[in-house]
């Protein structure tokens, strides 16, 4: 994880020597995002104008659950959009329909390539399609371990490493008084269900695809599999407290009588939060049990949409304002670390030293950068959406033990892979 910022700043600044200026006056640019922290995003907005005179940004927000299908209406409507909040389970779709432009598309030559070297392993594989780039990252985060380290300290107990240590510790703990020693968010109608699922197989070392992109998890000696299981026998014990959401996860935790949980790294910031959890500062990340030790990580990002890479003045102002908001030396990506707590793609940011003492109170930086290092991206393809919907009601019906482990993973690959045939015949 070097750092490589002044080299991308200086074949960025090179590059762009290089290529005609368009004509950018009078431009206004259309910014799609999901209202999260709007006020951030209009301050940075005004910064970005301020420094590019001619340039106007306006923005439209969209509430998380409805976003995909505004931004899909807004695509097929024809209404001016020019730069847009993307995801990584939505680029394939998006970019297989034309509707979002590989970044190389508006970028000056060689800019591109220089930022894709300071992006870790699993957010440049996120924001890639086809072979391009289509996106730099607003937003990125990896699926965490999480531990109450005081319980454990108190108990006895050394951090589980394998998923059989953490089965051992929590019967320990539940022998020592403590009920439902893992938290777990049980919700089929989340695409996260399903995430925090892949992530603990990833801990295992496994994967659910082969290079052909055919799921292999119906083998009973694929990590998966076997996780399934295990979630399932620890289901049967009694070891597990289901919770609908992370936000009750914050809270159940904070309870002091449970010890493990899966969430994302924003969801350990929240329940250190001194200012309203009880039991802030108790809690720790780990990395994610098993042979591997790897997890699933994830990025959102600034897409730049096909109808402003046709129109030369519009794509060199599109691409301005993505560099500004995700490039070198990554202000503004810091910021929503610094202030926010958003996790990031951009690797030089874990030993910015802002970033560091921010994020100090509430996670250990070294054990995150190790995470990083390690963590994968899914498989985000075409139809990733709608099998997920498919399976994420099997995999529940497993866990609680309404279906056998074969019965739901020999469907799901079935299904998987009747898909796949289906959109490589198209």
């Amino acid at each position: 994880m070097s750092m490589r910022i002044f080299a991308a700043a200086a074949v960025v600044a090179g590059a762009a020597m290089t290529v005609p200026a368009a004509q950018a006056e009078d431009i206004t640019l259309e910014f799609v995002v999901w209202n999260y922290s709007l006020d951030t995003i209009q301050d940075n907005i005004a910064k970005f104008e301020e420094q590019n005179p001619g340039i106007k940004v306006n923005l439209t927000d969209y509430t998380w659950p409805d976003y995909q299908d505004s931004l899909v209406l807004r695509f097929r409507g024809g209404t001016q959009t020019d730069v847009i909040y993307g995801g990584q389970d939505w680029l394939p779709a998006w970019a297989a329909a034309g509707w979002v432009a590989p970044l190389s598309s508006v970028a000056p030559a060689g800019s591109v390539d220089a930022l894709a070297g300071d992006i870790a392993g699993f957010a440049l594989s996120d924001v890639t399609y086809g072979g391009e780039v289509y996106g730099l990252p607003y937003y990125a985060d990896t699926i965490s371990f999480i531990y109450n380290a005081k319980v454990l300290d108190e108990n006895g107990i050394d951090f589980p490493a394998t998923w059989d240590e953490v089965m051992a510790a929590s019967e320990a703990l539940r022998a020592a008084g403590m009920d439902r020693p893992i938290v777990y968010e049980y919700n089929q109608e989340l695409p996260n269900f399903f995430d925090a699922f892949v992530a603990q197989a990833y801990g295992r070392g496994g994967e659910l695809f082969d290079d052909e992109g055919r799921a292999i998890f119906d083998d009973p000696d694929n990590a998966a599999y076997q996780h399934l299981q295990w979630l399932q026998d620890a289901f049967s014990k009694g070891l597990i407290q289901p919770e609908p959401h992370e936000s009750n996860i914050i809270t159940t935790m904070n309870t002091g009588q449970h010890a493990f949980t899966v969430v994302y790294n924003y969801v350990l910031a929240a329940m250190n939060n001194p200012g309203e959890q009880p039991l802030a500062g108790d809690f720790a990340l780990g990395r994610m049990p098993g042979d591997a030790n790897s997890t699933l990580g994830f990025a959102k990002f600034y897409a730049v949409t096909s109808t402003a890479a046709e129109d030369p003045a519009r794509a060199e102002a599109a691409w301005k304002f993505v560099d500004f908001m995700a490039g070198a030396p990554y202000g503004v990506a810091k910021r929503w670390a610094v202030e926010k707590g958003l996790g990031f793609g951009q690797l030089p940011l874990l030993t910015d030293q802002d970033v560091i003492t921010a994020w100090n109170d509430w996670i250990d930086m070294e054990t995150l950068a190790a995470q990083v290092e390690t963590a994968k991206a899914g498989m985000w393809t075409e139809w990733t959406g709608v099998w997920s919907a498919y399976f994420r009601p099997l995999l529940a019906q497993a866990i609680v033990g309404e279906a056998t482990v074969d019965e739901v993973m020999t469907a799901g690959a079935e299904r998987w892979n009747t898909l796949r045939d289906q959109f490589a015949s198209r």
